[in-house]
Formats: C-alpha cells, sequence, structure tokens
C-alpha cells in the first residue's frame, strides 16, 4: 500500500470506515480545559508570533519547522519518563492481510526511548495553503489510524496539522474523527496553541495512569 504521503481524507474515510463528527466531546474538552502560560512566557510567544507573521511567506517547511515549530514545542517538555518526542520516524502495521500502512511521521509523542511503541500525539506540518498536490488531513488520519493498530489499548489518537499559520487539532476516538477550526498562531492564537499542547501531556499522563491501574 501507500505511504501516509500518498493519503486522502477521502481515501481514508473509505478504507477505514472513518466518519467525521461535527462535535465531539473528547476534542472539546481538549480544546478548552487548558492551561495558563506565565506573563514571561506570553512575551516570548508574542515574539515567536511576530517572527512568524514576518517570515510565513517566505519560509519553507524545514525552515518554518526549524525557526518556528521548534521554538514553540521547547516550551512544551515532552521529554518524560514515560513518554518522549520523536521526529521523522517511520511506521509500519499490517492492518488487513497484504495491507499496510506505513511512513514517515514528521513528528509525534509515543513511549519508547529510541524508537516510538505506542504513539499518542502526532504533528503533521506543511507550509503551503491546501491545493491538489497535497492532503494534510487526509496524511495526519492515515498516521492517527496506524497508531490505533500499533497500540495495544483503546485510547483516542490525538494530532495536529499546520499550514503556515494555521493550527488544526484532530481527534481520532474508534472510527470517528473531529477537527478543530483554525488556530492562527501570527495572532494571539498562539497561546492557546502552546496551551493546548500542554494539556495534551496531562492527557498522556492520565491515559498512561489509566493503563496501570
Amino acid at each position: 500500500m501507500k505511504s501516509f504521503s500518498h493519503w486522502t481524507k477521502e481515501e481514508v474515510e473509505t478504507e477505514f470506515h472513518l466518519k467525521k463528527a461535527l462535535k465531539n466531546k473528547v476534542l472539546q474538552d481538549w480544546l478548552t480545559n487548558i492551561p495558563t502560560v506565565s506573563a514571561k512566557e506570553k512575551e516570548r510567544l508574542e515574539e515567536l508570533s511576530k517572527k512568524l507573521l514576518n517570515h510565513v511567506h517566505d519560509w519553507n517547511e524545514e525552515e518554518l519547522k526549524v525557526y518556528f515549530i521548534a521554538f514553540l514545542l521547547d516550551f512544551i517538555e515532552f521529554y518524560q519518563a514515560s513518554y518522549r518526542p520523536f521526529m521523522e520516524r517511520d511506521l509500519s502495521v499490517e492492518y488487513e492481510k497484504g495491507k499496510r500502512l506505513w511512513g514517515n511521521a514528521d513528528f509525534l509523542v509515543a513511549s519508547g526511548t529510541q524508537t516510538p511503541k505506542e504513539p499518542f500525539f502526532f504533528i503533521h506540518e506543511y507550509k503551503k495553503q491546501l491545493d491538489t498536490s497535497n492532503d494534510p488531513l487526509g496524511q495526519l488520519l492515515a498516521e492517527m489510524v496506524a497508531a490505533q493498530k500499533i497500540n495495544l489499548s483503546n485510547h483516542p489518537i490525538y494530532g495536529a496539522y499546520v499550514i503556515g499559520r494555521h493550527w488544526y487539532f484532530v481527534i481520532l476516538e474508534e472510527t470517528t474523527y473531529a477537527e478543530s477550526l483554525a488556530y492562527d498562531a501570527t495572532k494571539e492564537d498562539i497561546i492557546e496553541i502552546v496551551s493546548i499542547l500542554r494539556h495534551t501531556k496531562t492527557i498522556i499522563d492520565h491515559i498512561l495512569q489509566s493503563s496501570n491501574e
């Protein structure tokens, strides 16, 4: 089968019988029960936001990762005892006989030390606006379905995809997925983006605690 980068939203929906929900409690809880940032962090985030505004039309995907997303993720401290962040890692799983989901994940948070074991959260990164040559939501959903097949537990999979300044948060729960509206990182939304990412850590901690009980 084709890699993550060649899946479209429609193909993932058809192949894995996914349905989109306009409202989803898990997504709503993820996006609303978020921690605050300090005054010093807010000042730094405002600087990052201005930097993005000045360069978002000039950066390619790698520059967006290095000069903006990496600094944003540095606020989160995804490195923990039971999980850590990974970048540019291959995932592969056979979901039916002779059918395999595979590809390279831009960024994921998973258990494991040298290689990802149980994925919890993905970020799929893009620079340009959506066009006919790519489908970031479809590619992200393919990665999230692969995580479902890899994981031993049945917890929801969390994800986000980035198109330039815009961040979209996505939840996959069994065969239902839901997507947020866009958060604009060149505006005050950047505070919410960081807070949602921090809340993701709390959610992962709860998932791991529940699996150990």
